[in-house]
């Protein structure tokens, strides 16, 4: 590996296989606690753009070369016989897709799942307000490639065993698009379009019920099955045209359905309407509405 090449390692990838996490994000900065010194307080900062680094602490920064023979008191030659094993595609920056229906059609492209743990990940969940992701089964940190470049997103699985990807550069679904549904034996289930509003509703419940999320309204119609012997449906579809055509058809399909959006009709979703909350330090009022209105 040359100079050059060298350069374009992520230091974020460097800093990972170290075992060393970021503390908070801000666009295309990165902070960590310096690797150079003990601290209580982030003061490393990585320009994901840039690919450039600097410890305040220290005072001093550079490349991902710089970053390696600073780190360990290397040699030039050396520090590039290091990096010739990593990626130079390894972000969680640079991924960008657009659609949430993009389908890949096998789930091998999955090299590893695990708790969610990542602090980029938590930080994420907690810019939309997920803050019990741990009790969340179905909702994992999944480790992918795509056209040999590497990335990790969130995950949550469907019944076919693929994941609906989220992150805050992807939007795409690994594996077999299907629903999710969450058997607990109750009377009552509950209808979500997307998974955030599943774990929105998490936040807030106090009583448990049969869960079905459809990944894709699309997928509607052919999982009615799922609706059948509940005593109860409630219905948490968006607030968009889609969402009112399949809230009217479903309040034409059964009459025990009971149509929750009134809880959130200034807004997109669940999910936007708990982040406004939380945004105006209205959890509390978050919670009280949610109560009285099913």
């Amino acid at each position: 590996m040359n100079i050059s090449k060298a350069k374009t390692v992520p230091i974020e990838q460097v800093l990972y296989r170290m075992g060393i996490n970021p503390q908070k994000t801000n666009g295309f900065d990165v902070w960590y606690l310096s690797p150079f010194k003990l601290e209580k307080s982030a003061s490393f900062k990585i320009n994901t753009k840039l690919n450039k680094w600097y410890c305040h602490s220290s005072g001093f920064g550079g490349n991902t070369v710089d970053f390696g023979i600073k780190k360990s008191g290397c040699s030039i030659s050396e520090a590039l016989t290091y990096l010739k094993d990593f990626d130079v595609f390894f972000s969680f920056q640079e991924q960008n897709f657009e659609t949430p229906d993009k389908q890949i059609d096998t789930v091998d492209y999955i090299e590893k799942i695990t708790p969610v743990n990542h602090i980029a990940l938590i930080q994420y969940l907690n810019s939309r307000g997920i803050t019990k992701h741990k009790k969340a089964n179905h909702l994992k940190e999944i480790h992918y490639l795509i056209k040999d470049k590497k990335y990790f997103a969130l995950g949550f699985r469907n019944d076919s065993g693929g994941f609906e990807v989220r992150s805050k550069y992807a939007k795409i679904c690994l594996g077999k698009k299907d629903i999710t549904f969450i058997n607990n034996e109750s009377e009552t289930i509950r209808v979500f379009e997307g998974f955030f509003d599943y774990l929105s509703w998490k936040e807030i419940e106090t009583e448990s019920s049969n869960y079905l999320i459809l990944n894709s309204i699309s997928l509607l119609k052919k999982n009615l099955k799922f609706l059948k012997n509940h005593s109860k449906i409630e219905s948490f579809l968006d607030n968009d045209l889609s969402g009112n055509e399949a809230t009217n058809f479903l309040i034409e399909s059964f009459d025990n359905l009971v149509d929750c959006r009134e809880l959130y009709i200034n807004y997109k979703d669940l999910n936007e309407y708990l982040v406004n909350q939380l945004e105006n330090g209205n959890k509390n009022k978050f919670t009280d509405s949610s109560k009285n209105k099913v």
